[in-house]
């Protein structure tokens, strides 16, 4: 890029787009002197435990920009024990700036808020990072940045928030004012956790993935041990991630709502089903004018980005599941695209359990970060 030229970021409304991570792309490669215009296309649905964003949030213009990106793998529920793997790299590049300047992933703990940078590495090479095996301890945002060496290049920087899952919770998360946790833009919704007692000290807590910030959820409700909060779906760049904690540290899981400009969504339960259950799925239209669901259309669902069924009504029932039926679903409506992925996870009984822990003991997991 020759001269002067200064660009200045700004978000454009995306439209539909597959695939798990956000794609950068340039528009124009000439915007004259005011704008190199930037385009973001989002992905229908994303990680209910990880969430993957990125902020931007340019306080001043600068003479070239670098995006960057996270995959993380497992991709979406993790639990205690698993082995992560993490690769922070650049995705788009408008000043050939890749080899001048560090890739940094930063660690910021959910427990002390503390932050530390797990790897420094050169752009042109990208970080691989191995975590694990993860415990509760390793939960927080981990965030790809640049290392500020260059002042005049603007790095967007991609947050990606793991929660590792608890078995057995203290008190429980779920969406009480409907059977999903994907709702279309504009939409009220209602998160609510049942607590183990009247303690007013619990409150509910909400990650924002597009600026990557922890806030409470306003206008909290706290009756017969319930504590709940009403939000509506707003931007459709941005899950957010909902978890009531108290000051002595206790927490539920984690429950990501994934708000969408798409006019098809999934409805699935917003949590962890028991196996031998029946799960029902079911693939909802929402008109725009009237801002009513239908469910009177010829539907294809698809688990794991392979199709699974092809049927003439909405719904489609998984007949006692197991294991094997755990994964990510997203369904089709015939004219109008695809909705959001949903992740249906599947749990033993308690029982099934305790015979495999006594079965297959192994050795507790080594704390601590690796790489």
């Amino acid at each position: 890029m020759g001269g002067e030229m200064r660009i200045q970021l700004r978000k454009m409304k995306p439209p539909p787009a597959s695939g798990l991570l956000f794609k950068l792309v340039m528009v124009s490669t000439v915007c004259i002197f005011s704008a190199i215009c930037l385009f973001y296309s989002v992905i229908p649905g994303s990680p209910t435990h990880d969430v993957e964003r990125r902020q931007i949030n340019p306080t001043r213009t600068y003479s070239v920009a670098i995006g960057t990106q996270m995959k993380v793998l497992p991709s979406w529920y993790i639990r205690e024990g698993d082995t992560v793997k993490i690769n922070c790299f650049t995705n788009h590049d408008l000043g050939n700036n890749r080899g001048k300047m560090d890739l940094q992933l930063v660690w910021t703990s959910l427990d002390t808020k503390t932050k530390k940078v797990l790897m420094s590495q050169r752009a042109s090479i990208g970080i691989f990072y191995v975590l694990g095996p993860v415990t509760h301890e390793h939960q927080g945002l981990y965030t790809c940045r640049g290392d500020g060496s260059l002042p005049d290049v603007y790095v967007l920087t991609w947050h990606y928030f793991i929660w590792v899952a608890d078995l057995s919770p203290p008190a429980s998360i779920d969406v009480i004012s409907h059977n999903r946790s994907q709702f279309a833009q504009g939409e009220e919704f209602t998160i609510g956790c049942q607590l183990p007692n009247d303690n007013n000290e619990w409150k509910m807590m909400r990650f924002d993935s597009w600026v990557g910030t922890i806030t409470e959820c306003p206008n909290q409700v706290t009756s017969d041990r319930r504590l709940s909060c009403t939000s509506r779906s707003a931007s459709p760049w941005s899950d957010n991630l909902y978890w009531c904690e108290n000051p002595a540290g206790d927490r539920t899981n984690a429950l990501n709502v994934t708000p969408t400009d798409m006019i098809v969504v999934l409805e699935t339960p917003t949590l962890p089903v028991w196996e031998g259950d029946n799960v029902t799925l079911r693939c909802l239209y929402h008109n725009r004018t009237t801002k009513k669901f239908t469910t009177k259309f010829r539907t294809v669902f698809y688990k794991d980005d392979r199709l699974k069924f092809v049927t003439n009504s909405a719904s489609v029932t998984l007949p006692t599941v197991t294991k094997a039926d755990e994964g990510l679903y997203k369904c089709r409506h015939p004219n109008e695209g695809l909705s959001p992925i949903s992740w249906i996870g599947v749990k033993a009984h308690p029982d099934v359990d305790q015979k495999s822990n006594v079965l297959h003991q192994t050795p507790a997991p080594t704390l601590g970060l690796v790489h």
